[in-house]
């Protein structure tokens, strides 16, 4: 199959309703990573079921359960027009259903719509002398093996491009050692610890979200790293780390226009007894001790 061109782009867009597929520096954390040198392409899609309905059951997330409430979707920019339009109302999640609907409904157009703004946005990186790196889930967990076009998969059809993802499905965890471009972080949702500490002693990295606004030394007896100062996954130290990332405060985190904390075992509190700081005594170095 031939490459989209300009023209079938720009009517694509126009068919499915949006104004891009995926994009670069679209979130505060994602634009640390042109400081570092790299313009990381991202998709955003609607998260956990939120893109379910007109006869569609759809679920980006099939281990979201316990972290849906909290999903980075409803933070930021999308905050704001969710608390004034309501879920349904706001007009980043309309966009992101549309290109989530797209996936399951017509996953040809949406892969050549994909790869056409993909290589888009490393001409621009090349040009620029800067390195590319492309993140398939900001706002989903699905397996980059399921993005397929002509039989391939995008791993396979980019294998000189560096693709990373944070998951919560076990499963996916094999992943890295098929493919070598492309790098996985498990993620912490308040219910997993076993598979965290499992994943830990195999020598693979989870993220975390913390509460303190101070990264602690050490979670359960593993160090820990800050995973804050970019979304560079790939460049972190490998060996099973733990990955300190803040909470940012969603929709849902409002009630009458007043913040009220959530109460979710997803964010480690601060006086969590496995966090160890490095101006407290720890009371225990692993779960299960």
């Amino acid at each position: 199959m031939e490459k989209m061109t300009y023209k079938e782009y720009n009517n694509a867009l126009k068919t499915v309703g949006i104004s891009y597929l995926g994009k670069f520096d679209t979130s505060a954390k994602l634009a640390l990573n042109g400081k570092a040198g790299v313009i990381t392409y991202c998709l955003y899609l609607a998260p956990w079921k939120l893109a379910s309905g007109d006869g569609l059951n759809i679920n980006v997330c099939p281990s979201g359960k316990n972290c849906a409430p909290f999903c980075l979707n409803a933070s930021g920019h999308n905050k704001s027009d969710i608390l004034a339009r309501g879920v349904e109302g706001s007009r980043i999640n309309r966009a992101r259903i549309k290109k989530t609907r797209l996936f399951y409904t017509d996953r040809v157009l949406f892969m050549r719509m994909l790869c056409y703004e993909l290589e888009k946005t490393r001409a621009y990186a090349e040009n620029r002398n800067m390195d590319f790196s492309v993140r398939l889930n900001c706002t989903s967990d699905l397996s980059p093996l399921a993005f397929v076009l002509n039989g391939k998969n995008i791993l396979d059809m980019y294998p000189d491009v560096q693709f990373y993802d944070y998951t919560k499905v076990p499963a996916r965890l094999d992943i890295p050692s098929m493919y070598k471009n492309y790098d996985l972080t498990f993620s912490f949702d308040g219910y997993n610890i076993d598979t965290c500490i499992d994943a830990l002693r195999k020598g693979i990295n989870i993220a975390v979200v913390f509460e303190s606004q101070v990264p602690p030394i050490a979670w359960n007896g593993y160090p820990v790293i800050d995973m804050t100062k970019s979304d560079l996954r790939y460049k972190d130290a490998k060996g099973g780390f733990v990955g300190y990332l803040e909470y940012h405060r969603v929709a849902s985190d409002y009630k009458s226009g007043k913040y009220i904390r959530p109460n979710t075992p997803f964010v480690v509190k601060e006086d969590d007894p496995y966090i160890t700081y490095a101006f407290k005594t720890p009371k225990s170095t692993e779960i299960g001790e």
